[in-house]
């Protein structure tokens, strides 16, 4: 892929990560917890998969993604295991929420995430600069 479409899908993935985190809240605000989850799942992945993009390093699934993300970004030290646990974190949520059946997270569980997702983000946006 040449250098200026990476430039062009890492900007268009960052876009969509403050994009779905702001759904991500308005969702929380409505009282939707599950789908308030899987929106900042989603925010953090799109960011996560942006700086992967820039760097040139490709994953095929989520779990992919964030295996990268780990071994790439947190392994060598240029973000912290505490910045980075809620984006695995908000993986295995996802999951649970979007398919295990007579399950609800609640008002508390996406509070405990909301300010981390943000910080996960802002940590990987500069990264990127």
């Amino acid at each position: 892929m040449p250098f200026d479409e990476i430039s062009e899908f890492t900007i268009y993935r960052l876009k969509k990560s403050d994009e779905v985190y702001e759904a991500a809240v308005i969702l929380y605000n409505a009282g939707q917890w599950n789908s308030a989850v899987n929106r900042l799942y989603y925010a953090c992945f799109y960011a996560a998969s942006a700086l992967l993009l820039k760097r040139g390093i490709g994953a095929k699934s989520h779990s992919g993604v964030i295996a990268k993300f780990s071994e790439n970004v947190v392994r060598s030290g240029e973000m912290p295991a505490d910045t980075y646990r809620v984006y695995s974190k908000l993986l295995n949520w996802r999951a649970k929420g979007d398919y295990s059946d007579m399950f609800d997270f609640s008002k508390e569980d996406v509070e405990d995430v909301l300010e981390p997702a943000k910080s996960f983000i802002e940590a990987v946006k500069m990264l990127l600069k």
